[in-house]
């Protein structure tokens, strides 16, 4: 693993966040052979969201400064910084949409090495995702949702193929493992695991969705034998099912939820014991 994780040994790994079970659950037919889970408002439960958020709210000056101070740079560096990079992020995403591309995605780590290079540091890439991470565990910590190591562990035992699809960046995954004490790479398959900076656009683009069925028929598997769990109805349970795929709303808490419109018909869970049944399980 690259050498800028050594900086979340910085950061303590928070208790989980509880939910309460849904009461009764359907079980899903036909039976999911691959679930395929978001991650921020879902596995993990984040303090602001992915960064889509963070830039529609322009968040957490004081992150940046806080960031600039760590690393060894002004208070008025870290104003610049926090204005440097949101701008940043609506520059790609206007120029993507002037070429088609929405939404797209950024790549954060380019972003810093930039912003490092106007302030004269060290700009080196893997010192850029240093800072870069360094500001998201501030600015946007995250804690497990209480339950879902355990259901990892037991979907994975009956050998249920697991996946991500997720609007995210190169920490993601990482902090991920961190927070609910997993190594993805012994849980997650490369070839269902779906991080929108890598692919340069973001969940609820059609294209998305297209790539996860594409690669779960590659698995002999049906796309209706594919669940995706997330916690924004649009851009996880909506977005999918227009592909074929099953998909649960997950509610774990009230922040983290994003509801469907009021006329939304589907099934919602709030704990993991929910999906475990719903998996027949």
């Amino acid at each position: 693993m690259a050498k800028w994780t050594s900086v979340l040994r910085e950061f303590q790994v928070p208790d989980p966040e509880f939910t309460v079970s849904s009461g009764e659950v359907s079980i899903l037919e036909p039976l999911p052979k691959v679930v395929l889970f978001d991650v921020y408002g879902t596995l993990v439960c984040p303090l602001v969201g992915d960064l889509a958020d963070q830039s529609r709210l322009a968040s957490g000056e004081d992150s940046f400064v806080t960031t600039a101070e760590r690393f060894g740079y002004s208070k008025n560096v870290g104003i610049k910084w926090h204005e440097w990079f949101f701008e940043a992020v609506a520059r790609e995403h206007q120029e993507m949409k002037k070429k088609g591309i929405a939404p797209a995605e950024v790549q954060v780590d380019q972003i810093w090495v930039k912003m490092l290079e106007r302030v004269g540091g060290d700009h080196s890439v893997v010192q850029a995702q240093r800072v870069a991470a360094y500001r998201e565990m501030v600015a946007n910590p995250v804690r497990a949702f209480s339950g879902a190591k355990a259901v990892l562990r037991t979907l994975k035992r009956r050998g249920m193929r697991l996946g991500i699809v997720s609007n995210s960046q190169f920490y993601t995954l990482p902090i991920l493992g961190m927070t609910v004490e997993i190594d993805p790479d012994e849980f997650f398959e490369p070839e269902i695991t779906f991080l929108s900076f890598r692919l340069g656009f973001a969940k609820p683009s059609p294209y998305f969705f297209r790539l996860v069925r594409s690669a779960v028929v590659q698995l002999a598997c049906r796309p209706e034998e594919a669940l995706v769990v997330g916690n924004d109805c649009e851009n996880d349970v909506l977005a999918a099912q227009a592909h074929g795929l099953k998909a649960l709303l997950f509610h774990g808490n009230d922040q983290s939820v994003r509801p469907g419109p009021p006329d939304w018909v589907g099934t919602t869970i709030t704990s993991y014991e929910s999906l475990l049944i719903a998996c027949g399980i």
